[in-house]
């Protein structure tokens, strides 16, 4: 019985072993490859933000500088004036690397930070807080799912420090992934205990493990995507040589003008075909009751802000507007728009993250906006004329001043003047 126990199951042992011993040697120290990073940089996929690899080869290249740029869906929206195509193009002292997509939102960032905290140690970062994250019911959990793996599990806890920062995200992790891996040792962090020394080190060891899964599986995220080749390479011969603001806002609102034709609200053909023109009579006035001042992702967004200050990563904050034809059209109140940036930016303001480009009363302004709440054309200028320029100095980050009252229930509930909060 049991040799044909072993017949059956023991070449399946063997399997297992010979893989797991090619990933516990498999070396993770790669050649830097400035056109593979190039293209890693401009990926835009889940699996690109979930890859240490890919992450940390292009942030931790010596020859060549790549700056992170955290957000959402907005780096998707490549056009002439992108800000890929631009750095490209001018052959800027950094390429941005850009860390989101549709989806994620601060607390995917925090968790896909602890991947690169070497590399952002004392660097420079580029943000985009969108209010359109600050809803009432918060993170989705399944957008959550999407964009976290286990290597961010892995980092966090071996990154974790018994405080207010630690715990909150400890909680969080649990309420988004009730049955996440090391389920007991995130349960300890959120209740501010110590873990054991042997957590500790079957954490390292499962970490080990899965770091170079990575480093093996990570180049076919890349390379079956085209996001270089197609919308940054293929774009540099629709730009002038000579760098000129006023050149290239003549480019970009020719462009906007011919690929916004078709309707009257300053959305995209593309956009307004595929995903508005079917159910714009539904949609009419449907956002008369939103509101983005009370939600959990402003307790979410200070787990961000508490790492940038451990970092000592200097970083300046875009706060995107939102189409005002739209705006006007759903019945989403500007005032309430405004009420939540103003919220979000005493948050930053008060701890010392005073590097704010603030666009969010500009959805008004011609061809700023490519859809409904994402910037393009005229919009990535005006994006590019407040960060280019900062993240060409490379300046030292400020002192900082981190209040964790801001990881308060009350703090995310607060509808009242952001400096009368107590």
């Amino acid at each position: 019985m049991l040799k044909r126990l072993w017949l059956i199951l023991g070449p399946v042992f063997c399997a297992l072993l010979m893989v797991t011993a090619l990933l516990f040697f498999y070396p993770i120290n790669h050649k830097h490859n400035y056109t593979e990073e190039k293209k890693a940089a401009v990926s835009l996929n889940a699996e690109g933000f979930k890859s240490r690899t890919k992450k940390q080869e292009a942030l931790s290249d010596p020859q060549h500088r790549f700056v992170p740029y955290f957000g959402s869906s907005e780096w998707l929206r490549f056009d002439v004036v992108h800000p890929a195509v631009l750095a490209e193009k001018y052959d800027r002292n950094y390429r941005p690397y850009f860390l989101g997509e549709r989806g994620a939102a601060s607390l995917n960032q925090y968790f896909g930070m602890q991947q690169i905290l070497p590399e952002l140690k004392d660097n420079t970062a580029v943000y985009v807080v969108s209010p359109q994250w600050f809803t009432k019911k918060g993170y989705d959990s399944s957008a959550f799912q999407q964009f976290f793996n286990s290597d961010q599990l892995n980092s966090f806890i071996a990154n974790h420090q018994q405080d207010a920062a630690s715990q909150y995200a400890a909680k969080r992790l649990l309420q988004q992934y009730p049955n996440v891996a090391f389920q007991s040792v995130v349960t300890k962090i959120s209740q501010g205990k110590k873990i054991s020394g042997f957590d500790q080190s079957l954490n390292q060891f499962v970490s080990h493990l899965v770091q170079r899964e990575d480093a093996l599986f990570s180049n076919l995220a890349t390379r079956t995507n085209g996001n270089y080749d197609k919308k940054v390479k293929k774009r540099l011969q629709d730009l002038p040589d000579q760098f000129s603001y006023e050149k290239l806002e003549e480019i970009a609102t020719a462009e906007a003008k011919v690929k916004t034709n078709n309707n009257d609200l300053g959305i995209s053909n593309h956009f307004y075909n595929t995903r508005l023109k079917m159910k714009l009579k539904k949609l009419k006035g449907f956002q008369k009751n939103e509101s983005y001042v009370q939600s959990p992702e402003y307790n979410d967004l200070q787990l961000v802000l508490d790492q940038f200050a451990k970092s000592r990563t200097n970083v300046i904050f875009v706060i995107p507007p939102v189409n005002a034809k739209w705006m006007k059209y759903t019945g989403l109140s500007q005032e309430k728009y405004e009420q939540a940036v103003q919220k979000i930016r005493y948050q930053l303001e008060s701890q010392g993250f005073t590097n704010i480009a603030d666009f969010s009363k500009d959805g008004d302004q011609p061809y700023f906006m490519e859809d409904t709440i994402h910037m393009g054309w005229n919009g990535w200028l005006a994006f590019d004329k407040a960060v280019n320029p900062f993240v060409t100095k490379a300046e030292k980050a400020p002192t900082y001043h981190l209040n964790d009252r801001f990881f308060s229930k009350d703090w995310a509930q607060y509808k009242g003047t952001p400096d009368e909060f107590k």
